[in-house]
């Protein structure tokens, strides 16, 4: 992966290689659903290099899916950026998933103002994330690195 210096800790867009989409049979730390790759790629990287167990996603369906093949979330990370009312539904659902149902909810952003009906988010954060700030929400969230 190319990266630039930092600045500030904030992510951005870098190139970064193909995600690995392989979802473990087991609890994960964060189940992370954005639509863009490049984005999701760089979050989760910046997440596995802290010892967190990530499974990323491009959208609620895939989401599903992934829980249906035995990934058990202990936080759920949505970008909302774009997402139409249809996806968001599904958003909402991929939550009230049994599997994700008690997991924490993170919301990432580009105006803050975007929402879920009836999701109270754990926390928001704005796009571009600062990767401490992102970090330490998830270390807040789910407890023990990699645990």
């Amino acid at each position: 992966m190319s990266e630039e210096a930092p600045r500030a800790g904030i992510i951005g867009r870098l190139a970064a290689p193909a995600p690995d989409r392989a979802v473990p049979a087991s609890p994960v730390d964060a189940l992370l659903v954005d639509p863009d790759g490049e984005f999701r790629a760089i979050v989760a990287g910046l997440l596995r290099r802290k010892g967190y167990t990530v499974v990323e996603v491009p959208n609620a369906a895939e989401g599903i899916l992934a829980l249906r093949h035995g990934c058990v979330p202990r936080l759920l990370v949505l970008g909302l950026d774009g997402a139409s009312s249809t996806e968001r539904d599904a958003l909402a659902a991929l939550h009230e998933d049994e599997a994700c149902a008690a997991s924490p909810l993170v919301v990432l952003s580009r105006s803050g103002h975007e929402t879920i009906p009836g999701l109270r988010p754990a926390a928001s954060l704005w796009k571009p994330v600062d990767g401490s700030e992102l970090v330490e929400a998830v270390r807040r969230l789910c407890g023990t690195l990699g645990a």
